[in-house]
């Protein structure tokens, strides 16, 4: 039996390539317009494709085959191929870098991945999130991800790769820290205006953001970010839409709720929580004070070499039971370092946040990775004169999910 895959298919990434150099990127502050590739005026055919995109079937048979053959990496490589054979003529996509900051606020190059329709006018631009990863291969600099799709509706689509992935995977991911994820996918949208004018695109200034699972908690970040950047008359940018699929919105609460049940949906959330927080606040975590064998004498070759995916780390670990995994001190929240952790985690929360742009958020209410009490939580927390819509039904596991959303998310833009 093929082992089931944890790769989250709201981006069904698809290596382009293994190891990008420097040289293979894009730089876009300054911009080098001398590296950017040529975009053809015409963009012929594609309506075949977007009819199939805004009708049901196809999203509906794509669960369904994913769902068979249990989401196994074989059948997301063979969606994504599929998809992209059907796409790909339509839009022009490059990595590139560009200046942002780590979570100290010193300045750090780092990278993403640039989707632009081949036709000059923009209906928008997307800032598209990206889920949990562990191998630098699957960041969006080095994968063709399943937002790439909605340059078939005419929005250019930026994909951050956050801090500790691709240019910056020297770096300790800050796993769960939102304001530097959301820094870098700020700092790449406000590289755009040069871009655009390069190739002469015109374009509104309202963006559309989206992202699921840890993507969807980043998402809601970004929007943060960006509403407070525009109460202080920093930025020119509106926001149209928020699109945030299952995201972590309280990571406290839901590290806690998985402490009370003794069960991480996701192992490797747990060396990338523990020690992306204490690289992120300066905490200096002793991997020994949290981590149990395996773990304790792999914690470099599993999580900070970078090259195993999430589904190969969770394999490694061997459990999904935290008390095997971590030491007992690490879980006690009356113990010094405990208490630590949860301060960090607390302090990444958004829920309570008074969110003024339109939303729509979707959760299963069978999630078996990201529990639902973090969008119920944000739900009773948000003022009732908000233009939000919550999604809260029965769209199965946490990986099935996010094709629903994904479809909502087409159809709606």
């Amino acid at each position: 039996m093929r082992r089931k895959s944890t790769i989250l298919i709201c981006a069904f990434a698809l290596c382009a390539t293994m190891a990008l150099r420097a040289q293979d990127y894009v730089m876009l502050n300054p911009l080098n317009t001398a590296a950017l590739p040529a975009i053809p005026n015409k963009d012929c055919g594609g309506d075949m494709v977007r009819s199939a995109l805004n009708g049901d079937v196809m999203w509906q048979n794509t669960k369904k085959q994913l769902q068979r053959q249990h989401f196994s990496d074989e059948s997301v490589y063979k969606v994504m191929k599929k998809l992209y054979r059907f796409t790909h003529k339509h839009y022009v996509t490059f990595p590139v870098a560009y200046w942002s900051t780590d979570p100290q606020g010193d300045s750090l190059l780092v990278s993403g991945r640039v989707y632009l329709p081949k036709r000059r006018y923009l209906n928008g631009i997307v800032i598209a999130n990206h889920y949990t990863i562990c191998s630098d291969a699957e960041a969006p600099s080095n994968t063709i991800a399943m937002e790439s799709v909605l340059t078939m509706k005419g929005y250019a689509v930026i994909m951050p790769d956050y801090v500790g992935y691709g240019l910056s995977r020297d770096e300790v991911h800050p796993y769960l820290h939102w304001r530097s994820a959301a820094q870098t996918a700020v700092d790449l949208l406000n590289c755009m205006p040069a871009m655009l004018a390069h190739y002469g695109y015109s374009y509104p200034t309202d963006v559309v953001i989206d992202g699921y699972s840890q993507g969807g908690a980043v998402a809601l970040g970004v929007t943060r970010l960006l509403e407070e950047m525009q109460n202080k008359g920093e930025i020119d940018w509106t926001i149209r839409k928020l699109y945030a699929g299952a995201g972590p919105y309280d990571p406290a609460a839901t590290y806690d709720y998985c402490v009370s049940l003794d069960t991480m949906g996701i192992p490797a959330a747990i060396p990338l929580i523990v020690m992306g927080l204490s690289d992120a606040y300066d905490l200096d975590f002793e991997l020994e004070d949290f981590f149990l064998e395996p773990l304790l004498s792999n914690y470099e070759q599993w999580i900070g070499s970078k090259e195993l995916t999430v589904g190969d780390i969770n394999h490694r670990m061997g459990s999904v039971v935290m008390s095997q995994l971590m030491t007992a001190e690490s879980l006690d929240r009356n113990q010094p370092l405990a208490k630590m952790l949860y301060e960090a985690l607390s302090w990444n929360s958004n829920i309570g946040y008074d969110l003024q742009s339109p939303a729509y958020f979707l959760h299963s209410i069978e999630d078996e990775v990201v529990p639902i009490i973090n969008s119920r939580r944000l739900a009773a927390a948000m003022p009732n004169d908000r233009d939000i819509t919550y999604d809260f039904g029965e769209y199965g596991s946490h990986m099935a999910a996010s094709i629903p959303f994904m479809q909502y998310l087409y159809q709606d833009l």
